[in-house]
């Protein structure tokens, strides 16, 4: 890995010395595309971080080049690979000796987002086959996509909502006529969402401005039994609460066969109208709060106190449709919605508090119950003129939303954009709104395109809610974008060059 920008300089080289008629019989099987971007990112608040006082600052000064190619040796085969070259752009040495370091002083992470075999008529012409790395995109509706589930998702970047964790799968797509076409998809093991860092934040303990304990995560039991946790934390000194940093483990499924995830897509045309139906066996790819101990050790000035809790992955079984129809009596406009239905396991929550060694509170409930759940979107999008463009949504059920004791709530996406100069200016004022507390976040962009493959995007996320649950006793009651694990507020500036 430390050697990778050596090796891509060196094909670099090797490619521009290859003969002229040499290169023009590898563009015949070689197809080779990518970018680079600049990304400057800034903290436009001061009161979401882990403290007051926090914002304000540069967030990211990061640096990629993406690089993707397709071979085809064969007229029926192809591979396909999709990496990327991430520079941090900030300096890690925390010690004079980490400057010698450079991976210290200009940090890198390099991606493979895609590496994959295809071959076209397997074994006869109506079947392809793929096997590899691979991001599967499941769905119709715009990036709320229920019946989307064998990829979990990738939000360690919250401007890139669509990012996904790649996989190892197996893929088998049969066209058995020009209405239909199935695919049936093995997933070998199964890979967690990446979180943003902001998901610590859950966790996290509150102090006041003296430094005193105020409140701590809320967890997932109902509010008479946090209130008796309360009880227990009220009748000590605050100011002597000391809350070392919470401790939270995954219980993640082991490598068995019987943990394998799979699944099977019928895509259907109708006329005008396209759907499909589907099946998915697997996990939820978020994870679920499973059970906490709360160990309180009493000493003479201080009492420590370790949270520790485990998060688990709940098995799933979701049963999905969607479609897309453009109405050619209604302007061309186009409708889609999906829908999901969740069969869940059940998942209980314990909770034990020890205080010097002794069990003082021991509770439990259930925080996914087997209740068969929806999550779906509808909704439709339009060019009214050549330069507005409009997408209204209806959302039930975000990205990270499961039947637990928070619940599956309903949002409103907007999403108009003008396009003016001839699409080169592209402004769009997107949000969406939660309709259950009220909350919004915002997410304007301004893209222009300078020249034909170089663009200047300017882009915001704003977060506005209380970041105080509205029930200090309620797991459920918590602002969806307000409170402080949906992450920072912030304006980027990107510039990046495609070929």
């Amino acid at each position: 890995m430390h050697h990778s920008p050596r090796v891509l300089v060196f094909c670099t080289l090797a490619a521009l010395l290859v003969p002229q008629q040499a290169q023009a019989d590898i563009e015949d099987w070689l197809r080779f595309s990518g970018h680079v971007e600049s990304d400057i990112r800034f903290i436009v608040e001061d009161h979401r971080g882990v403290v007051p006082g926090d914002g304000y600052r540069f967030l990211m000064n990061r640096n990629e080049l993406r690089l993707a190619l397709r071979i085809t040796p064969s007229e029926n085969v192809a591979a396909v690979v999709d990496t990327r070259l991430r520079l941090d752009g900030f300096n890690r040495s925390a010690e004079l000796g980490e400057l010698i370091d450079r991976r210290k002083l200009d940090p890198f992470e390099l991606y493979l987002d895609e590496a994959y075999l295809f071959v076209h008529g397997f074994f006869w012409e109506g079947m392809d086959f793929k096997a590899g790395r691979m991001i599967q995109n499941w769905g119709r509706s715009f990036l709320f996509n229920p019946t989307d589930n064998l990829n979990s998702r990738d939000l360690s970047d919250p401007l890139n909502y669509a990012g996904k964790v790649p996989n190892q799968m197996v893929e088998i797509d049969l066209y058995p006529s020009d209405w239909l076409d199935i695919s049936l998809i093995w997933v070998p093991v199964f890979k967690p969402a990446q979180l943003p860092a902001s998901a610590l934040l859950g966790f996290a303990v509150e102090n006041d401005a003296e430094g005193c304990f105020r409140q701590a995560p809320i967890p997932p039991l109902s509010p008479s039994q946090v209130g008796e946790l309360e009880e227990l934390f009220s009748a000590m000194d605050p100011c002597a609460l000391n809350f070392v940093n919470p401790l939270v483990r995954t219980v993640n499924p082991g490598f068995r066969i019987e943990n394998s995830q799979a699944a099977v897509k019928a895509n259907l045309r109708a006329g005008p109208v396209d759907m499909s139906l589907s099946y998915y066996y697997g996990r939820f790819g978020f994870p679920v709060a499973l059970d906490a101990a709360a160990l309180v050790d009493q000493g003479p000035e201080t009492i420590d106190v370790q949270y520790v809790a485990e998060v688990m992955y709940p098995r799933i079984h979701v049963a999905g449709f969607d479609f897309a129809y453009s109405a050619p009596w209604l302007w061309g406009m186009g409708f889609f919605g999906e829908l999901g239905v969740y069969f869940p396991e059940r998942v209980g929550f314990g909770l034990l508090a020890v205080v010097d060694g002794e069990r003082t509170v021991e509770m439990t409930s259930v925080n996914v119950p087997t209740t068969p759940f929806v999550k779906a979107s509808a909704g439709f999008d339009q060019s009214f003129t050549p330069w507005f463009y409009a997408n209204v949504m209806y959302v039930r059920g975000f990205f990270d939303e499961f039947n637990d004791r928070y619940g599956i709530h309903n949002y409103l996406s907007l999403a108009p954009e003008f396009r003016l100069f001839d699409t080169e200016l592209q402004i769009r004022l997107a949000a969406v709104w939660s309709l259950d507390d009220m909350s919004v976040t915002l997410n304007p962009r301004v893209n222009w395109i300078m020249f034909p493959g170089a663009e200047l995007t300017l882009t915001g996320l704003i977060f506005i809610g209380d970041t105080e649950p509205e029930d200090p006793r309620d797991y459920g009651s918590k602002f969806k974008f307000g409170q402080k694990a949906a992450g920072r507020s912030v304006v980027s500036l990107k510039a990046k060059v495609t070929w």
